[in-house]
């Protein structure tokens, strides 16, 4: 992670075509690259840490990202890739909890950080574009929870019961005790 000095200009040049700050008036925009920071992240360095706080919401202004969870076995799951304009951490503007995830650059990747104070604080000085940036990250959060949800039956489908198992019993070879009783 090298952190990046960028002109606020140049900030708010690339902030007008990200989606969650489209909607804003310039007015209200005109404040943000100044409570930002920017880094940019190498293939393979990690944003955030499954299991570490993290009090700051990302915004991907190029590159890449993965979503990555620890499986039961604990190797890395990727759940999804993130490109430009995606925001990811926004759960640490509300709680003071550990990520359930981890988050990784892909590609060469330069990243937006808001921490929660200085968020607050903006939302608090802007409270339209409060509620533009709040209903996207709720938006989002509902599509990701609907995702979810639809990755969940899914699996929950295409589980097999034991009254499937034993339905299909007369199919599987018989156990090693049964073909030596038969003897």
């Amino acid at each position: 992670m090298t952190k990046v000095d960028i002109f606020p200009e140049a900030l708010f040049a690339s902030l007008v075509d990200i989606p969650i700050f489209s909607r804003i008036d310039r007015c209200d925009l005109d404040d943000l690259p100044g409570i930002c920071d920017l880094y940019s992240y190498e293939p393979q360095e990690k944003i955030i840490l499954e299991g570490e706080i993290s009090s700051s919401v990302f915004i991907l202004l190029s590159g890449e990202v993965e979503i990555l969870k620890k499986g039961k076995q604990k190797e890395e799951i990727k759940l999804n890739t993130l490109a430009n304009g995606a925001l990811f951490g926004e759960t640490s503007l509300f709680k003071n909890e550990v990520s359930t995830a981890t988050v990784r650059a892909k590609s060469l990747s330069l990243i937006m950080a808001l921490s929660r104070e200085k968020f607050s604080t903006y939302i608090n000085a802007h409270p339209k574009a409060g509620l533009v940036i709040m209903t996207y990250i709720v938006y989002g959060l509902l599509e990701k929870l609907r995702s979810s949800n639809e990755v969940l039956a899914y699996e929950k489908e295409f589980m097999v019961s034991s009254e499937d198992l034993d339905a299909m019993k007369f199919l599987l070879p018989p156990t090693v005790e049964e073909i030596l009783s038969e003897q």
